[in-house]
């Protein structure tokens, strides 16, 4: 085999590579350019730009390179590299083309211009066709992103403008934008920044011209991104020429357009021709920038040289909005763009123009997503509620169009009950005083009309209306600014909208409620009335003055009836006490002595109180405002006939008698009352005497049972008087079952104890009470049964399995039926005594136990106020006594508290100053103290006898320290009983607080 023949042609041989020169620094650059850091991005767009300053005088073939590498990067798919390659490019073709670049490049006839820029843009951002459709996104991508720049950058416009290059970038953006519908709105939104762009740096108006010319060209006038273009430019262009036949008046937003525009804003159909833009395909969860631009320019000022007017925003929300997106017939996309422009309107437009979208359809379709969850748009329903509530966080006045949008004649009464939220309820409580009294006449109209026919209906409107009422007092009573005038007089308004429909009927002459107000709501208004008393006199604002407004106002209307007849029936006496209080009301209101103003004050809200009282049929006011006017009398009457001693027991008899009205209405399961008695309390606290204060012993003394509330209420248990006693007691109940709200369950208000050892022992008192109760049901039933098979003759069939068979009922003459029929009668009246004695008994222990809750209330606020009094020191023994005897244990707890809140109140030199003829009465109530220790009883009671015991020593001993001789040997006799006698189970405690006290008060003793 021959060797290979050897080439020795040179031209056939390799070349050797020639060395390139490779800028890496340049390569990091471009590199960092599509960082996803945007600090990187920007230091390395800083970079690239600083080497194409005039200063450094580029070359041509330099910026023609760059800008060929930064158009291609435009048309990369990774995530940062437009965002990076787009802002570098922006700055280079500015520093490039500035005006010190041009001038300093005039010279070359080879330089590069604007023209070649588009030219390189327009070659590299091509898409032949061929290419992935990957590939091809990215080229359309980057013709956007590369006209975007060119047009920022200003080449176009500065230093002088370019026509024919402005009008190729316009003519290619357009381009892209009929053949790719899905990146039109890009396109459009690159043109409509640039009208801004032209307007800040005051360039030729006929550059707008020129793109309204190409958009029309395009026909895309009648698009979206047309609107915006075109609405854009006549705000900041107005004195151009616009094209015409295109809008009428040359306005889109001209009134005549309004059916064509809505139907451009939600993209129904093909703009103009059918052979203009297609529809895109695609569907954006974002709102089109369009809408922005609409709403903006409809909330410029309009132009007074309009030959037509043009749409006002009111009239173009209805037309485009409401009966646009939200008709009935829109689809589920287009309504979520009115949701996103819905909250967009909330958030940035002034209150006037958000005063304006609670649409009747917007509404309707918030109430309709809002009600179930699985609902395609109840998220952005819940969104849009969101930013309805955010809008009157910041802006409370913008509750009153809120709440009349939602619930006026576009929503629905019931707003909040159909769609399960509280979204009324939140507005009504951030509203402020002007919001309200915008809301306020429509409350009260949708009341006296609820907008039905039907009784029932109406009535559970009424009812939500109450609630929402007594939401804005008890908001505004805790608000910052409730000591206002204008707070007070919101809260009056309140008041008297619930008296007209809760006191008086409708006349039809004076215009009809329609329906009636049925006799039930009327006492739910008066419920509420007693709901806004409490919540007002519990916060201590306006709390004389507007009880004492209502009621004046109800006396007023029921002299002028104004608001229809008065309901309440009064008689001659009635009426006379009445007129009577209300004289005393005036003189008192009169009164300007602020030594006394809290009793002054107090009187007001008694004297209100009962007044209210009598319009509700309480048959006790009556007798209450005697009392009152003896109280009165006595207290602020003629201060000459009060000199001397019969002047002091006329004011002690007025004390007196204060105590038991207060005690009458702290007896009612109110919270109001209750409150209110408390109040008044506090201020007559210092004149309760010594037979005042054994009215409020006597309750504590009393039996947590029936006999003692028979006892406490002088009830007779005797057969002739049993009929009267339980049509009073039916009377009572009815009154203290008020369908109130604020009626107190009891127990429900109080604080539970810590104590876990506490708890335990409750949660067996409780189990084991409840076996006792499960056994006498038992018991009971058994017994029942057994009287009921006697009476029938027959007998259970598991008591005997083999006995015979009864006889039949057939067999009885009618002699032994009405015999048995008779027995029967016996037995199930028996069983119904017995169910209704049970009935009465559980009844009275809740009644008793609510009394002594209330009373203990009181006593708490006098410690507080007369704790320094030698008279506080009475309550020691009923406190302790009631610790260990109550059956209820959160009454015990109550009474240990009370008395602990007493000796620590008693500190120091702060202790009851005793006289020499009382020595040996509080000497002899510590033995008593002792007395009590001795008896058994939970902890509490222990640590309370322990705590009483060194009050009274303290006592003694600030009186006299001899006294101590005496108390030594208190504590001695009661060391003897407990080692001597079983009976006494005295706690070590008491020993080791006495010891403790003789450390620390030895060295005071022998001083």
């Amino acid at each position: 085999m021959p060797p290979p023949k050897h080439n020795n042609n040179p031209s056939t041989k390799k070349r050797r590579r020639e060395p390139v020169n490779i800028d890496t620094k340049l390569v990091e650059i471009y590199e960092d350019l599509a960082s996803e850091n945007d600090e990187i991005r920007l230091k390395a767009a800083q970079a690239l730009v600083s080497q194409f300053t005039p200063d450094k005088k580029p070359a041509d073939e330099q910026i023609r390179k760059a800008l060929q590498r930064l158009f291609r990067g435009l048309c990369s798919s990774r995530k940062a590299a437009r965002v990076g390659f787009s802002i570098a490019l922006t700055e280079v073709l500015a520093q490039v083309f500035g005006n010190e670049a041009v001038a300093s490049r005039e010279a070359g006839a080879d330089g590069v211009s604007v023209e070649g820029v588009l030219g390189i843009w327009e070659g590299v951002s091509h898409a032949t066709g061929s290419e992935s459709g990957q590939e091809g996104r990215d080229h359309h991508f980057g013709r956007l992103f590369g006209a975007e720049a060119i047009i920022k950058s200003g080449i176009l416009f500065s230093p002088k403008s370019l026509i024919a290059e402005w009008t190729k970038v316009l003519e290619l953006v357009f381009d892209l934008a009929k053949k790719k519908p899905w990146i039109r709105e890009e396109c459009g939104w690159i043109v409509y920044r640039s009208v801004f762009d032209l307007s800040a740096q005051k360039a030729d108006s006929k550059l707008v011209e020129i793109a309204l010319a190409s958009l029309c060209s395009n026909d895309l006038a009648r698009t979206p991104e047309g609107v915006a273009i075109w609405v854009a430019a006549r705000d900041r262009f107005p004195g151009i020429n616009f094209p015409s036949k295109i809008w009428k008046h040359d306005d889109p937003l001209d009134s005549k357009e309004r059916n064509q525009l809505a139907k451009v804003m939600k993209e129904s159909e093909p703009a103009g021709d059918s052979e203009g833009p297609k529809v895109s395909g695609v569907w954006h969860s974002k709102l089109h920038f369009s809408w922005d631009a609409v709403v903006n320019s409809l909330n410029s000022a309009p132009e007074k040289s309009s030959k037509s007017p043009r749409l006002t925003f009111a009239d173009f929300w209805l037309e485009v909005v409401d009966n646009g997106l939200f008709a009935a017939a829109s689809s589920e996309e287009r309504k979520y763009w009115g949701f996103l422009l819905f909250v967009k309107v909330l958030s940035e437009q002034d209150l006037q123009l958000a005063s304006l979208v609670f649409t009747k359809n917007l509404v309707r379709c918030l109430t309709n997503q809002l009600a179930v969850e699985d609902r395609y748009l109840h998220r952005m329903a819940v969104k849009a509620s969101k930013a309805i509530q955010n809008r009157v966080s910041k802006e409370p006045e913008f509750a009153a169009a809120s709440v009349k949008g939602l619930m006026g004649t576009a929503g629905s009464v019931n707003f909040d009950q159909v769609t399960k939220t509280k979204t009324i309820e939140k507005i009504v409580s951030e509203a402020n005083v002007d919001a309200l009294n915008q809301v306020l006449p429509l409350f009260e109209s949708l009341i006296a009309s609820p907008g039905t026919s039907e009784s029932k209906a109406a009535s559970s409107s009424r009812q939500v209306l109450a609630g929402l009422l007594l939401s804005m007092v008890r908001a505004r009573v805790s608000a910052s600014d409730t000591a206002d005038e204008g707070s007070e007089a919101v809260l009056e308004k309140i008041l008297v909208i619930f008296a007209r429909f809760a006191y008086f009927t409708s006349d039809e002459k004076k215009g009809a409620v329609q329906p009636p107000v049925t006799q039930q709501t009327q006492e739910l208004f008066r419920s509420r009335i007693n709901s806004c008393l409490n919540s007002i006199i519990a916060a201590q604002k306006h709390a004389t003055a507007l009880p004492y407004a209502v009621v004046r106002k109800i006396r007023d209307a029921a002299k002028s009836e104004e608001f229809g007849p008065f309901i309440i029936a009064m008689d001659d006496v009635l009426k006379d006490s009445v007129k009577g209080a209300f004289k005393a009301l005036k003189k008192l209101s009169g009164k300007d002595q602020k030594s006394n103003q809290a009793g002054i004050d107090a009187f007001k809200l008694l004297y209100s109180m009962t007044i209210l009282q009598v319009y509700n049929g309480d048959a006790d006011a009556v007798s209450m405002l005697d009392e009152l006017d003896f109280c009165y009398n006595k207290i602020f009457g003629d201060k000459k006939s009060k000199k001397g001693d019969k002047g002091e027991e006329e004011t002690s008899e007025a004390s007196d008698a204060l105590v038991e009205i207060l005690l009458s209405f702290a007896s009612k399961p109110s919270q109001l009352f209750r409150r209110m008695s408390e109040q008044v309390f506090t201020a007559f606290a210092p004149n309760v005497t010594a037979a005042g204060l054994e009215s409020l012993i006597s309750i504590l003394e009393a039996k947590e049972s029936l006999a003692g509330q028979q006892e406490m209420f002088d009830q007779q248990d005797d057969e002739e008087g049993e009929g009267e006693d339980d049509e009073e007691d039916e009377d009572e109940d009815e009154d203290m079952m008020d369908v109130d709200s604020d009626v107190e369950i009891i127990n429900a208000d109080e604080e539970a104890s810590s104590d876990e050892d506490d708890d335990e022992e409750a949660s067996e008192e409780d189990g084991n009470e409840k076996d006792e109760t499960d056994e006498e049901d038992a018991a009971e039933i058994a017994a029942f049964e057994a009287k009921l098979a006697s009476a029938l003759g027959t007998h259970r069939a598991d008591q005997d399995l083999n006995a015979e068979e009864s006889e039949s009922d057939a067999d009885m003459n009618d002699d032994e039926m009405e015999e048995v029929d008779t027995a029967l009668v016996k037995v199930f009246r028996a069983r119904r005594d017995a169910l209704s004695k049970k009935k009465d008994k559980k009844d009275a222990k809740e009644t008793m136990v609510n009394f002594k809750n209330r009373v203990l209330d009181l006593l708490e606020i006098y410690v507080k106020k007369c704790h320094s009094s030698l008279l506080a020191l009475d309550l020691l023994l009923p406190l302790l006594r009631l610790t260990r005897r109550s059956s209820v244990k959160q009454i015990s707890n109550k009474a240990n508290s009370v008395l602990r809140e007493y000796t620590k109140l008693c500190k120091g030199t702060a202790v009851p100053a005793l006289q020499e003829e009382d020595f040996e009465n509080v000497l002899a109530l510590l033995k008593d103290i002792h007395a009590e220790a001795m008896h058994s009883g939970p902890p509490a009671h222990g640590s309370g006898c322990s705590q009483a015991s060194l009050l009274v020593v303290k006592v003694l001993v600030a009186h006299d320290k001899d006294a101590v001789k005496g108390v030594v040997d208190v504590y001695g006799e009661t060391r003897k009983a407990q080692l001597l006698s079983r009976k006494c189970h005295v706690q070590p405690g008491l020993f080791t607080d006495w010891n403790n006290w003789c450390v620390s008060a030895s060295k005071q003793i022998k001083n």
